[in-house]
């Protein structure tokens, strides 16, 4: 049996204060949400006074008195604290639970009952940027196989779904005793989890441990901002291969209706389409290299904070750069290499929307030009037919029997019997029409061999 002298749970939680963009509302949102995971007696307007009184403030407490206490059963055997604070854009809190008796190992029930009574304070909430656990406590010199299997135990308790193979445990020495670090990252929120477990060798040591709280509040912040990031990063990667679809298909109907004689409905209609996705695409692209920045600059963060934790406990061997390689050499990567190969989705969807959009012009200009043609080539022809009419309703309309001597007008007289008098108005409208429609071919023949030869100008123009 192995004694666990003044037992401690504590939990850093991690909320979003303000995204970027976000709106005034939607930040104050952001703070009751937060607020909730606090006492219903707690001192709102001063809460929010500290909250609002700088800019990004780099760290500041939230409560006047630094520290509110648990609501704890009577007589319960142990105590505990809220520790709220503001780091810059994120909400942090630290949750401490103790037991003042010795325990021990051989029945673990009192750490899953702590554990459930630090949720329970917090209305069983989660942060909405991560949390991590840290049990700690004075242990008794033990040979390291048997510091690793209590460790084992006390994470087993704390995660009861635990599997070895989805877990990153790394021992490290801490002050003189102990620190071992699990954790378990996948694409649901829910099913992650950081856990940190500490055996010390003494109260002195325990006690300075304490002092580090501040430090873990920065740390585990830049830790939890970059997973948050990268589950980011893989919701827009999703979204991004979704609208990768529509602008492929959009390349292919573009082809498809691309061959003469062109269809400027489809076109349009995909035009229409190429012009709804462009905005989403770009925004979740942007999107998407935000969260490679975010990542950067958390990973940079922590590795100065870690440097910094180290230098206090005087000990080279903290070793938590385990997680910062990974976040270095495959998340951040895989952000990189997303963004990298769906930028040219934009470029693409870019091409199509000025492509479309030139060639319906195009099109539209040369149905102009018809139609200005046709207007063109009719025009002079009615107005040649006017002309002709204009003349020939000059010629004399008496002399019946001199109409009747033309060959023309004695077929019409003879087998449209068409009255005398209507043949000389008659050959007028038949002399306005032929004109009409000799003027309208001659001015057709000219305009089009004058484009002809305007076109092969251009081309040896070109050569």
């Amino acid at each position: 049996m192995t004694k666990l002298i003044y037992p401690t749970l504590d939990l850093f939680l991690y909320d979003l204060r303000e995204g970027f963009g976000q709106t005034a509302q939607e930040i104050e949102h952001n703070r009751q949400q937060f607020m909730q995971k606090l006492p219903d007696t707690l001192d709102q307007t001063c809460f929010i006074r500290r909250d609002e009184k700088s800019f990004e403030p780099e760290y500041v407490e939230l409560l006047d008195k630094r520290i509110e206490p648990l609501r704890l059963p009577e007589n319960y055997p142990g105590d505990g604290y809220y520790y709220p604070v503001r780091l810059s854009d994120t909400y942090g809190l630290l949750l401490d639970g103790s037991l003042k008796e010795t325990q021990s190992d051989d029945d673990l029930t009192w750490l899953k009952d702590l554990h459930a009574l630090l949720k329970t304070q917090i209305n069983n909430q989660t942060g909405t940027l991560g949390q991590t656990w840290l049990f700690s406590a004075q242990v008794p010199y033990l040979p390291l196989e048997q510091y690793k299997a209590l460790a084992k135990q006390c994470y087993e308790v704390l995660v009861p779904d635990a599997v070895n193979t989805d877990t990153y445990p790394e021992h490290s020495d801490f002050l003189g005793g102990n620190l071992f670090e699990f954790w378990r990252y996948s694409g649901v929120a829910t099913e992650n989890h950081h856990i940190l477990i500490v055996f010390y060798p003494d109260e002195r040591a325990a006690k300075k441990g304490a002092l580090f709280y501040p430090g873990w509040l920065r740390l585990w912040m830049y830790r939890h901002k970059m997973m948050w990031a990268y589950q980011q990063s893989r919701l827009l990667k999703k979204r991004l291969k979704e609208k990768a679809i529509e602008i492929q298909n959009c390349n292919r109907e573009v082809s498809q209706h691309s061959i003469p004689p062109l269809d400027l409905k489809s076109l349009q209609q995909t035009l229409h389409t190429a012009w709804e996705v462009l905005p989403r695409y770009t925004t979740d692209l942007s999107g998407l290299d935000d969260q490679t920045r975010t990542i950067e600059i958390n990973l940079d963060n922590y590795d100065k904070r870690l440097n910094t934790l180290r230098k206090k406990a005087q000990q080279e061997a903290l070793k938590l750069e385990q997680f910062s390689e990974l976040v270095r050499h495959k998340y951040l990567r895989q952000v990189q290499k997303d963004h990298a190969n769906l930028s040219p989705g934009l470029k693409l969807l870019e091409n199509l929307i000025g492509y479309i959009q030139t060639m319906v012009a195009i099109e539209e200009e040369k149905r102009e030009r018809a139609f200005q043609g046709t207007i063109a080539t009719w025009g002079i022809g009615l107005a040649a037919g006017a002309i002709v009419a204009s003349v020939s309703g000059q010629f004399p309309t008496d002399y019946d029997a001199y109409a009747l001597t033309r060959p023309l007008n004695a077929f019409l007289a003879d087998y449209l019997h068409l009255p005398v008098k209507w043949i000389v108005p008659s050959m007028s409208v038949i002399l306005s029409i032929g004109a009409a429609i000799i003027a309208g071919l001659v001015t057709k023949i000219f305009l089009k061999t004058n484009l002809t030869q305007r076109r092969k100008g251009a081309k040896v123009q070109s050569h």
